[in-house]
This record gives structure tokens, C-alpha cells and sequence, in this order.
């Protein structure tokens, strides 16, 4: 069973735009399949190789191509590069086995393997999330283990403190995030005072609504807790259990706000 680590400082918001670059291509596959279930839109290696000839970019297929990644990123308008590495040393086991007819030697070929996966917010160049996962032993198929490696580097990654069960039973989403919703979405926004997090679309009837949440305004904390200018930074700082309350400060205009919510079910909200 592989050991596993993240952390996460950011999430990447469903609808967003992200390139996926790494050397071992069964790594990236995987990687591009998960994000897809994510709802991410992954940016296509053909139109990144167009990208390369057009800028006239040789790359050296290592970290230091790390930056020329992030170029094209912001040429391509992508909202996040998630770089995938993989690492394997071989080495030789050799052994011998007696029966009733006899006995011989026998050597194979036996790999340590890691993965290790960061997503990157292409217009900051920090890193929002972070995901790793090894075999504590060699293993002898190292192929079929960096494709395990990696699903389990990326769910780990993408799966917020406290939402982590096990690698059986992976990411437990309503425990990571929390049972309950007040019925809003915000995107994240250039103002002269930086970025910041603006609604942009309240779910009719629902508890941000009844509480006077409208589209524009600017969510400047949420019960005490500020700084986010995501979604992603949002829900990390202040998820909600179906029942509890949300105290945001809101600033709509000139004026600060305070609203008071109680979360309902997820499913309430999208009914």
C-alpha cells in the first residue's frame, strides 16, 4: 500500500483552465483524467507544442523548464500548470529455490518508485496544491505503479485536511467540505485593491438570498476567517456542516455588510 501526503493552500475552481506537464506520459494521462473529473479544462499537448514552435521555446525536459511552462501558460490564458514527476531507481534481487527436481538462481529487475504533483496558479507562480505518493518497497512493475502512484497523488493533493480516510477508501468529500451550502458562487476578480472574491450568482430561495447576499458583492470574510480570494481559499477556510450558521462580512460599494446564514443540505440548494 503506497504512503501518501498533500496539502493544499488553493483549489483549482470546476471551469477552469489548467496544462498538464510532465515526462512520463502514463503520469499525465492519469493526471489528465482525474482533473477532468474535476471538472478542470485540460489544455491539449498539440496546441502546447504550437505554442513552442510559434515562441521559438527549446525546452531541456527538466525543472528549469519549469518557467518557459508557465510562459506559455499565460499566453495561453490557462488558470493553472500542474507539473507531474516521477522518480524510479532499479535494482537487482537475485535469489535461489530448491525442489525435488533440482534448484536454480533467479535475479529480476526490482524498481523504487515516486510520484509527486503540484498545481500552480499560473498568474502568481505560487503553489495552491501539493500531492505525493511512494511505495515504502521496491516493486517490479514500476509502470503500472507510477499510474497507481499518481491517482493517489492527485486525489491526496486535491483532498483538503481532514477529508482524508485511507488510500481503500479515499477522499471523504462531505467530510472535507462540510454537509452544508448557503446557496452561493464568487469568482475571483482584479480590483485597484488587489483580487478579491465577488459573487456572482445567488441560488434563488436559498439561505444566501433570504440573508441579503446579491451579485457584486465582495465577500471579505467568513466567520472571522479572511484572506481567500478564491472559491477554492473559501471553502478551505470556511466550510459548513448542513445546520451552522455563517457570519460573512461582505462589502457592497462603499458599504460594509454583515449577513447571517444557516447552511442547508447541498441537495436543497440544487433542487
Amino acid at each position: 500500500m503506497p504512503i501518501s501526503n498533500g496539502s493544499q493552500n488553493d483549489l483549482p475552481e470546476p471551469g477552469s483552465t489548467a496544462i498538464v506537464w510532465g515526462q512520463h506520459k502514463g503520469a499525465v494521462g492519469e493526471t489528465v483524467t482525474l482533473l477532468h473529473k474535476f471538472g478542470l479544462r485540460i489544455v491539449e499537448r498539440s496546441r502546447l507544442q504550437q505554442v513552442f514552435e510559434e515562441q521559438k521555446i527549446r525546452l531541456t525536459y527538466s525543472t528549469d523548464d519549469d518557467a518557459q511552462i508557465l510562459k506559455i501558460g499565460k499566453i495561453l490564458g490557462a488558470d493553472s500548470i500542474v507539473f507531474v514527476e516521477t522518480e524510479t531507481s532499479s535494482s537487482q534481487r537475485s535469489g535461489a529455490f530448491v525442489n525435488q527436481y533440482g534448484g536454480a538462481a533467479q535475479s529480476e529487475t526490482i524498481t523504487n518508485v515516486s510520484v509527486a504533483i503540484r498545481g500552480v496558479n499560473v498568474e502568481s507562480g505560487e503553489v495552491m496544491w501539493t500531492g505525493t505518493s511512494h511505495y515504502p518497497q521496491a516493486i517490479n512493475n514500476p509502470e503500472a505503479g507510477i499510474i497507481y502512484l499518481t491517482g493517489s497523488a492527485v486525489m491526496r493533493g486535491l483532498c483538503p485536511a481532514g477529508g482524508w480516510k485511507n488510500e481503500d477508501e479515499g477522499c471523504d468529500w462531505n467530510k472535507a467540505f462540510g454537509t452544508g451550502v448557503i446557496g452561493f458562487k464568487a469568482e475571483s476578480k482584479s480590483s485597484p485593491q488587489g483580487r478579491q472574491l465577488v459573487v456572482v450568482t445567488v441560488m434563488p430561495n436559498s439561505p444566501a438570498e433570504q440573508a441579503g447576499l446579491t451579485v457584486g458583492d465582495v465577500i471579505l470574510s467568513c466567520n472571522g476567517k479572511s484572506g481567500f480570494q478564491t472559491m477554492g481559499q473559501f471553502f478551505l477556510a470556511c466550510k459548513a456542516e448542513r445546520g451552522q450558521t455563517l457570519i460573512l462580512q461582505t462589502k457592497r460599494g462603499d458599504k460594509l455588510t454583515t449577513i447571517s446564514a444557516t447552511a442547508v443540505s447541498r441537495t436543497d440548494v440544487q433542487k
